[in-house]
């Protein structure tokens, strides 16, 4: 058996490279964590790590296990934050990790109404990419996860939420704000802002170009779909994003979205963690968030429910 002290130092090491960084990490003598790498090698029988002058690289039995240690931290972690909340009387803390476009558009109205409702909700909002969004959640960092598209990671439950149409932000004195629609050789001339191609939205914007033999040669690419938007309104070019990301947005008063032929949906989604009880504060908030998107979806075009599929 594996005990939390060690489990800590086998992450520590494995994410440091040295035994020095890690001992430093853990406040702990570098001997002591020595001593304890070696430990845990006989009692499992394998060698985890190999050893080259001052550093150590994990063996690919150390990788193997890796998922599994950040796993069982996490999930210790989670039970001391539990423990913590409830002897401060937050018994109603709720932890969610989002991607920037939920969390720039539709997360903070839902949040408000579940406060409305329940004053003494505390509300923890980390924003981050789509991967480490699922992975906080199947680790239990996270009560809720908010991304789109999807995410290849184990321990998880994705419900499909909401569509969100693709197309090009322009501002509002742009030539193309107000058309019903346009096509690749319509913008393909224009200055075009896109997301990295490592993101669902690039990747989507790169596709489309190229299915209609263009190369899409992006004159700024972000991480960000507020930045993208930010700088449509300094008038630095028209972004290819999805309408979810100009809801409700800072800018979003002086922005316009066009479609872009041919239709393209994406599909927001809520993470929640295999097998796991959620709280009480967990399941009003996905309430309030079904009922904010159902009402979104009746007035706002561009943006709608998931249709059940036959």
């Amino acid at each position: 058996m594996i005990d939390t002290r060690e489990l800590l130092v086998l992450r520590a090491v494995i994410e440091k490279g040295t035994v020095t960084a890690a001992a430093s990490t853990l406040n702990v003598s570098q001997p002591a964590v020595s001593r304890t790498l070696q430990q845990i090698e006989q009692r499992l029988g394998i060698v985890l790590f190999h050893r080259e002058k001052q550093r150590i690289f994990p063996t690919r039995e150390a990788e193997m296990l890796y998922g599994e240690i950040m796993q069982a931290v996490s999930a210790v972690d989670a039970v001391s934050r539990r423990a913590s909340d409830i002897k401060a009387g937050r018994t109603g803390a709720l932890r969610i990790a989002s991607i920037a476009a939920f969390a720039n558009s539709i997360l903070p109205r839902a949040v408000a109404r579940l406060q409305s409702r329940k004053p003494g909700v505390e509300i923890v909002i980390e924003t981050l990419t789509a991967r480490d969004v699922a992975q906080r959640v199947a680790s239990f960092r996270s009560d809720i996860g908010l991304l789109i598209e999807t995410a290849a990671v184990s321990g998880i439950v994705i419900e499909d939420l909401c569509t969100s149409q693709f197309g090009c932000v322009v501002s509002k004195d742009h030539r193309l704000a107000g058309a019903g629609s346009v096509s690749v050789a319509d913008v393909a001339r224009e200055r075009l802002i896109c997301l990295n191609r490592d993101l669902p939205l690039g990747a989507l914007a790169h596709r489309l170009f190229a299915e209609q033999d263009r190369l899409l040669r992006p004159a700024a690419e972000v991480t960000q779909s507020s930045v993208a938007c930010a700088l449509v309104e300094a008038r630095a070019g028209i972004a290819l994003l999805d309408k979810l990301s100009i809801l409700y947005g800072p800018t979003s008063q002086g922005l316009d979205f066009v479609p872009l032929l041919p239709d393209e949906r994406i599909v927001g989604r809520l993470v929640l963690a295999a097998g796991a009880q959620p709280t009480a504060a967990s399941r009003e908030f996905c309430g309030e968030l079904r009922g904010l998107i159902e009402e979104i979806a009746e007035t706002i075009p561009g943006f709608g429910l998931v249709q059940a599929s036959r």
